[in-house]
């Protein structure tokens, strides 16, 4: 019987060390695009009409943006005020307000601050952010239900009043009830912004209009939510038994197939059901169609699992406040209260 050479050792040990690289790499990680709703950053998204008023800053650029706000609205979904935002809420003109009578100013002060009381509001002052031009207004928006009044600015740098490169708009939202809080935002887009954000406006000739529809669409986002694309976590196993089937999904969801990619890992778990790789990126495709419940649960058996199988247990873990803080997102996004089954992983503010 001949003994081992040092060559025949060495392959060995080459061998042990492959395998060694490729077992470990069942916890390799890969990423695909998600298409996730965000909450409103201005206004609530339980409100049902806001009133726009006039937009402050050259005329030309004010009055385009204006329009352009009213042509984005779907006039059909709201005959009482004409112009409708998409997500569920009114945009309304302040010519469009009932009109009816006075209101009773009860103080003034050199801010332009001011409290009214009329007839027909509730009895609690009402303390006003607004000029006294604008007092009318509030009071035919509280008359029809409304109790929010957007403002806008345009504002640029000094001798650039018409950049066909750069547009921004302070956004201010006055809240007309007593416990309102008024809240602003500045919106800046630039032509970067436009073919990142909105490359499907990159055949509009010029750039000002180009500007103009981005800034609408972010005004929109800002007053309704919207959804936005994030980077998912997937895992992507290697040399395990349905390490290459959950690959073949991790492809589908890179091409943003997440419906195909869902099916294929689904399928992997019938064969392998203890395969916390397949758990994790089900269950992360359960969330990309909004179906949270599902989500936590195959979050849960993959954190389950993982105690077997320590190379996923940090990225299982992680899934599963990824996804509660997305459920978290989607509920603001549409002002729904808390699931039944409570938050299971972060606390309520």
């Amino acid at each position: 019987m001949s003994r081992p050479t040092l060559e025949s050792f060495r392959i060995v040990i080459t061998r042990l060390l492959l395998s060694s690289v490729w077992i470990g790499c069942s916890g390799c990680q890969t990423t695909a695009p998600i298409h996730l709703w965000a909450p409103a950053k201005l206004a609530p998204i339980g409100q049902e009409s806001v009133v726009l008023m006039e937009i402050k800053g050259p005329e030309k650029t004010a009055v385009a943006l204006r329009e352009a706000l009213l042509a984005q609205a779907d006039r059909s979904e709201n005959p009482r005020f004409p112009g409708r935002l998409a997500g569920a809420l009114s945009l309304v003109l302040p010519e469009h307000l009932p009109s009816e009578p006075t209101i009773q100013l009860v103080s003034g002060t050199q801010d332009d601050t001011e409290y009214l009381t009329p007839g027909d509001f509730e009895p609690t002052q009402v303390k006003l952010a607004l000029g006294s031009s604008d007092l009318a207004i509030a009071a035919s928006a509280r008359r029809a239900g409304i109790d929010q009044l957007l403002h806008g600015e345009v504002v640029f740098a000094t001798g650039q009043e018409d950049s066909p490169e750069r547009l921004a708009i302070v956004w201010r939202l006055v809240g007309l009830t007593p416990d309102a809080t008024n809240a602003g935002i500045p919106v800046v887009v630039d032509q970067a912004i436009v073919a990142e954000r909105h490359p499907d406006l990159a055949g509009i000739a010029d750039p000002r209009e180009r500007l103009q529809k981005a800034m609408v669409r972010e005004t929109m986002a800002l007053l309704t939510g919207s959804v936005h694309r994030r980077q998912a976590t997937l895992a992507d196993p290697r040399g395990t038994l349905g390490s290459r089937a959950v690959r073949r999904g991790n492809r589908s969801a890179e091409q943003g197939n997440w419906p195909a990619a869902e099916d294929q890992w689904v399928a992997t778990l019938k064969r392998y059901p203890g395969k916390t790789s397949a758990w994790i990126n089900a269950a992360i495709a359960a969330a990309a169609r909004q179906d949270f419940i599902e989500a936590k649960a195959r979050a849960s058996r993959a954190v389950t699992l993982a105690v077997f199988d320590p190379v996923n247990r940090s990225l299982a873990e992680e899934t599963l406040v990824w996804i509660e803080m997305r459920q978290r997102e989607y509920h603001d996004a549409f002002g729904l209260p808390d699931p039944e089954q409570g938050w299971s992983v972060s606390r309520s503010p």
